[in-house]
């Protein structure tokens, strides 16, 4: 082996390797993705997508990349190097409903389809509706999110594969994704013998999050949790908030209340509580607006945050979400400002789209032992 005019032997051979295997495991990553440290990249994160229920006979006429026509909206998706959002149904034509809900959802592989083709990268399947079509339509979907290259994390064909995490790597850097969901039925939650959702203890959050930290750049945790259309977190919400952050996760996002819930800055990463709706089929008169975030990363460190204010009713859009703009975009944003206050964030308005400015990287802080072999409160009966 030759390099720069020099003529390697077996024996050095044998002395480079053994000191590459000493390298802790972020290192190897890095140099072998090729990541530079100080290289910007940009992760989007949404709220619920469900391109079914009342909307499936506008998508059926319309097709399902409706959802998505909105071309600024477009726009920051495509630019992103990783997006992130929440799948709130199964996509199957398969399985029989769960016979003890109100609400069930499915929908079609052409749904996910334009859902890839939007530019998403990383799904959570972690919620109350992936299982309503039991086994078959879980197993549907997560085949069909490896068909289009998606990456997902939050359910499994046990409690294992429920915690695994989804890990996507782009442009030298690797995301690693985990998921799980604080919502009824009880019956969708995972177990060691039960396919289903990942229902989440103090010690299974820690250990998988210190795991994964050791293999990926960016740690994003998701949680499907609270109470519909409450705009304050639960006290639990911000618990297991703040214990993912010390834990090591990069950065957190909410998904339930279907309404947007507020942004902390927690030891200098991001908590967003609820993103509410992004793309979603219902007639509800009380989800008129939602969220996109926009975390603009240096290296591995989060530096700025944009919040893109949405129209998300369906009278106004037909189930397609739009850059909200003018005096609707100023006061998405002043709600916006209004509700964070209390965690004492400061966002600021920037021609009718919240911006945040994060402090500087602290050192990093530590999970609490109090925290270990805890049960997860109680969740939210989930309505819908």
């Amino acid at each position: 082996m030759e390099a720069g005019g020099y003529r390697f032997g077996s024996g050095m051979m044998c002395v480079l390797l053994f000191m590459l295997a000493g390298y802790p495991f972020e290192l190897q990553a890095v140099e072998q993705a090729g990541h530079t440290p100080a290289q910007r990249h940009r992760l989007i994160a949404v709220g619920d997508i469900m391109l079914s229920g009342s909307a499936a006979a506008v998508f059926k006429v319309k097709g399902y990349s409706h959802a998505f026509r909105d071309r600024s909206l477009a726009k920051i998706t495509s630019r992103a190097d990783a997006s992130f959002g929440n799948l709130e149904y199964p996509i199957t034509r398969s399985g029989f409903p769960f016979q003890d809900k109100k609400y069930t959802f499915r929908g079609p592989a052409e749904s996910l389809n334009a859902i890839k083709a939007a530019g998403f990268d990383l799904l959570s399947l972690a919620n109350n509706h992936i299982m309503d079509y039991g086994l078959q339509g879980l197993t549907d979907t997560i085949r069909q999110c490896k068909r289009n290259k998606l990456v997902c994390a939050g359910a499994g064909t046990d409690l294992a594969s429920a915690s695994s995490p989804g890990i996507l790597a782009r442009r030298g850097i690797r995301y690693g994704l985990l998921a799980y969901s604080m919502t009824f039925p009880e019956e969708f939650w995972a177990t060691q013998d039960r396919p289903g959702t990942a229902h989440p203890d103090w010690a299974q959050v820690g250990n998988d999050i210190r795991d994964l930290r050791l293999k990926v750049d960016i740690l994003v945790v998701s949680f499907h949790w609270g109470e519909e259309l409450r705009i304050e977190p639960k006290k639990y919400q911000v618990d297991y908030a703040h214990y993912a952050i010390a834990s090591g996760a990069d950065m957190v996002v909410g998904h339930h209340p279907h309404v947007p819930q507020p942004v902390e800055i927690y030891e200098g990463k991001p908590i967003f509580y609820s993103l509410g709706n992004y793309a979603f089929g219902s007639f509800s008169k009380n989800t008129t607006f939602g969220i996109t975030a926009e975390i603009r990363f240096l290296g591995t460190t989060p530096e700025q945050i944009i919040l893109y204010p949405l129209d998300v009713h369906r009278q106004e859009g037909f189930f397609s979400p739009r850059l909200a703009r003018g005096r609707s975009a100023d006061g998405i944003v002043a709600h916006l400002q209004k509700i964070s206050e209390s965690f004492g964030t400061v966002i600021e308005n920037r021609d009718g789209v919240g911006k945040i400015q994060l402090p500087p990287p602290k050192a990093p802080v530590t999970a609490g032992p109090d925290t270990a072999g805890k049960r997860a409160p109680h969740p939210e009966l989930c309505i819908r």
